[in-house]
């Protein structure tokens, strides 16, 4: 007899479980093992999440390139694309502010920066210097608008620039509509391409779930017990928040759908917990565009364009958590926000979550920037470093789950319309 076969998504909740379960054995603050011995074999531990996220990331630029230029190019003209584009686009920036919102609102209700106030002098500012590079960085608003149009495609490539990359996708789509008989040979070859992307990522699951045991572990090792219990208050915000947008998302299925959403989120289940894991929306892309194709039944035009464009500019889970982090530094250096700051706060980071690189630690730079805007001392980022990689897992769940119910509901709207 043969041994039954686990569920993927069981595999994958049981790697986590156990992951957390050695991560804390295994963090010197437990008192079993000293810094010195553990830190040594730190690499190796992370060594298989490593190896499943270069794969992932290995093929995700053609996969986003082909995935968007052939789910355009499935519209059957310019039309459809401005129907789909544009409604999906509105929807992703409604969710945003939405999300933004309610970020700003838990914040200014549970104040959990006025509970650490005394203990911003214990915390070092090494980590600062690095932030505060992207400071100098800064682009206005019209050179990021050209630089959408890259330059260079193999710098693209290399800097994993999103909107650079989608923008390429779509023209290519858009060549494809306009000029059918030219493009035949391409666009064979943009099949063949994303047939073997979709192999390399059934190879790649393989691996996940002991990618995921030993991503959980590191983390665990490495995220220190005195911070997290210093920053609890913070920390609830944060989650309160992200599953006041899961609750968000189940409505708008519901009301777009007419359908029950607990039977989508079931659907999807392995997603959230691949996206928690990794934190990285970009590697789980791949498995997303799986998902929804096979389990969700989702039309491919809608999920090969609604997904990679998601992946880049639907952030709903990192919008609400720099929403979050910069009223909760605010309230830590005890400089007040206005009314009048709280509403540039909304489309501040509206703003910034668009184009976000959908890769781990991201969120940080980001929210220097932010932090610069309305003058509140860059280095306080330093006192949620503790904090942020658990945190970063949590928002990516969030985004991913934020993906999939656009593209459902816009299925949903296309299948309608058609």
């Amino acid at each position: 007899m043969s041994l039954p076969k686990i569920p993927f998504w069981k595999q994958i909740l049981i790697s986590l479980v156990l992951g957390l379960s050695l991560g804390i054995s295994l963090n010197p603050e437990s008192g079993i093992v000293s810094k010195e011995s553990i830190y040594p074999y730190l690499p190796w531990l992370k060594l298989p999440g490593d190896l499943f996220l270069n794969i992932l990331q290995m093929i995700m630029i053609p996969l986003v390139i082909v995935s968007i230029a052939l789910g355009v190019s499935s519209l059957k003209n310019l039309k459809d694309l401005w129907n789909l584009g544009s409604k999906t686009l509105i929807y992703f920036i409604f969710t945003t502010i939405i999300s933004v919102s309610i970020g700003i609102t838990l914040t200014l209700v549970s104040k959990p920066g006025y509970q650490i106030q005394n203990k911003i002098q214990n915390q070092t500012t090494t980590d600062s210097i690095a932030i505060n590079v992207s400071k100098d960085k800064q682009e206005s608003i019209p050179e990021i608008i050209t630089n959408i149009i890259p330059k260079n495609i193999i710098n693209v490539w290399s800097k994993q620039q999103m909107l650079s990359i989608v923008f390429l996708g779509m023209m290519l789509g858009i060549f494809f509509i306009t000029s059918k008989e030219s493009g035949t040979a391409l666009k064979a070859f943009c099949h063949s391409l994303e047939s073997f992307c979709l192999w390399v990522v059934s190879l790649a699951m393989k691996l996940a779930p002991l990618a995921v045991l030993g991503l959980m572990s590191y983390a665990m090792v490495q995220i220190g017990f005195s911070l997290v219990l210093g920053l609890i208050t913070y920390i609830l915000t944060v989650l309160v928040g992200l599953v006041l947008i899961l609750i968000f998302y189940a409505l708008m299925v519901f009301v777009f759908t007419k359908k029950n959403p607990i039977h989508f989120f079931d659907s999807i289940r392995e997603i959230p917990i691949l996206g928690f894991s990794t934190s990285s929306s970009s590697s789980v892309l791949p498995y997303s565009l799986k998902v929804a194709k096979e389990k969700l039944k989702l039309k491919e035009t809608v999920a090969d364009f609604v997904l990679p464009l998601g992946a880049t500019i639907n952030m709903d889970g990192t919008a609400l958590y720099q929403a979050v982090a910069t009223v909760f530094l605010s309230q830590v250096y005890q400089i007040e926000l206005s009314s009048i700051d709280l509403f540039l706060l909304v489309g501040t980071v509206t703003a910034a979550s668009i184009g976000t690189a959908a890769t781990p630690g991201v969120g940080l730079v980001i929210l220097s920037s932010i932090l610069y805007t309305f003058h509140i001392p860059i280095e306080g980022i330093t006192i949620l470093f503790g904090v942020d990689r658990f945190l970063d897992m949590c928002r990516t769940s969030v985004n991913l789950t934020g993906d999939l119910s656009c593209a459902y509901i816009m299925d949903h709207i296309w299948k309608e319309e058609k």
